[in-house]
């Protein structure tokens, strides 16, 4: 066994994803201290609920706007403006949040 092969990678995997739910919340606590969302109900467990595509979906179906994965890949595809399956959090918080988001008033 080579010895600069990394053994530990599921202790830096979590480690990484650690890192990443702390930058999450770190994003979450600006939206729920930006007056401009205070009006918005179940503020946090909308914003917890989007950390990844499965809650995502799982939260539009328990508002009764069931999407597939299909829709939701679709969704993030128009936000990212074609460049890719990818924007930041923040960006997609902003598109799920603003007063011109239809998804959740539904």
């Amino acid at each position: 066994m080579s010895q600069s092969q990394d053994l530990q990678g599921g202790k830096a995997f979590g480690l990484l994803k650690a890192k990443q739910e702390e930058r999450l919340d770190e994003i979450n606590k600006q939206f729920l201290d930006d007056p401009k969302f205070s009006s918005d109900e179940d503020l946090p467990s909308k914003l917890e609920a989007f950390k990844n595509i499965m809650s995502l979906k799982q939260m539009l179906e328990k508002l009764g706007v069931p999407k597939t994965h299909l829709e939701l890949k679709k969704l993030i595809r128009e936000v990212s403006s074609g460049s890719g399956e990818t924007f930041s959090y923040s960006d997609f918080l902003r598109m799920m949040l603003g007063k011109r988001s239809a998804i959740l008033k539904m």
